[in-house]
């Protein structure tokens, strides 16, 4: 019986290891994905702006 213990026990464990490994990656791509769109949304803005400046200079 303490085999079979020890071993649903070594399981559980592996589960939330892995468990808690998977909710790690998710939670960095979506931080990724959220920075690459602010980045976009910056750089749009930040080309209109020159852009501007630049259409008026030539």
């Amino acid at each position: 019986m303490k085999k079979i213990g020890f071993f649903i026990l070594a399981l559980v464990i592996l589960g939330i290891i892995i468990y808690v490994t998977f909710v790690i990656a998710v939670i960095k791509i979506v931080f990724g994905a959220i920075l690459l769109v602010v980045s976009a949304i910056a750089l749009v803005i930040l080309w209109n702006k020159i852009k501007d400046k630049v259409e008026d200079e030539f």
